[in-house]
């Protein structure tokens, strides 16, 4: 069955831990992924069609941005071959247990450092960068 999860993961170099990543264990550009939480929605969300939970939730930690956000909901939608309202749907799923931080109430979220983390060239762990907040300058 975890070769299952693994296949979930195009070419980006990922790491899977039995448990939390481990940013000590990452190389520079790495993604270090809990693959045993990715069990865990298998085996939870077994009626979803085609599981695409768990496909849902690797296009998530595969699209953490360099601010540390997820990407456009309409590029995920592309990936996984669905509708922007199946990955709102899970994104939200996914915020209200805890995988993913809701960063504001229009669609931004963060991945949770339990879930997934994702190093930058320089081998820092990319989080949510709050310089963001202020889009719109008068």
């Amino acid at each position: 069955m975890l070769t299952e999860e693994k296949e979930l993961f195009g070419a980006t170099p990922v790491r899977f831990f039995e448990g939390p990543p481990d940013a000590t264990a990452l190389k520079p550009g790495d993604l270090g992924v809990n693959i045993d939480l990715f069990r865990q929605v298998k085996v939870h969300y077994n009626k979803a069609k085609e599981n695409i939970a768990c496909r849902v939730l690797a296009d998530i930690c595969q699209d953490i941005q360099d601010s540390g956000y997820l990407g456009r909901m309409d590029d995920s939608a592309e990936r996984l071959s669905t509708t922007v309202v199946t990955v709102q749907r899970w994104r939200s799923r996914f915020a209200d247990t805890g995988l993913l931080k809701r960063q504001n109430r229009n669609g931004l979220y963060s991945v949770d450092p339990k879930v997934a983390l994702r190093m930058d060239a320089d081998g820092n762990v990319i989080k949510p960068t709050s310089d963001k907040k202020v889009i719109f300058k008068f």
